[in-house]
């Protein structure tokens, strides 16, 4: 545990450090690569499907927690609800991550990068920030979210 607290708080205090730009992939190619793929796959489901099912088809079903304002939402359903379920919603969040650092067993992995935000609300400025998530590989394979984190500029 004390490693994984001190691998999120590296990553959390480089998220601040770099600059932007492609990518960077640390440990493990396959499992660096793996997560970069479920990131932007995330990310277009989010363009394409709204930010709340994306939420829910990436992030772990029981564990995973986003941390958003308000108390930590936990498992996929939750936070999919908290995002506003199946109502519309013509907000649109992009994303693209900075750095990934894959652990040598290549099961779980740290992404960061910058978001934007933009709402629909006619005149509603865009707001930016940045997040860390936590991914683990599920039994099947799959890169889901364990923890979400954003951070507003």
């Amino acid at each position: 545990m004390r490693r994984l607290a001190a691998f999120l708080l590296t990553s959390a205090l480089l998220a601040g450090a770099l600059p932007a730009g492609a990518a960077t992939l640390h440990g493990p190619k396959a499992a660096a690569e793996g997560v970069l793929a479920a990131e932007h796959a995330f990310a277009a489901r989010a363009k394409d499907a709204g930010i709340a099912a994306a939420f829910r088809d990436f992030m772990d079903p029981t564990d995973g927690l986003s941390f958003g304002g308000g108390p930590p939402k936990r498992g996929a359903a939750a936070i999919y609800e908290s995002l506003g379920g199946a109502k519309p919603n013509a907000d649109q969040l992009t994303w693209e991550p900075e750095e990934i650092f894959a652990a040598k067993a290549g099961d779980m992995a740290v992404s960061w990068g910058t978001y934007v935000f933009t709402p629909a609300k006619a005149g509603a400025k865009p707001s930016t920030g940045r997040f860390v998530t936590v991914w683990r590989k599920s039994a099947d394979g799959a890169w889901k979210g364990l923890v979400d984190i954003g951070a507003p500029d």
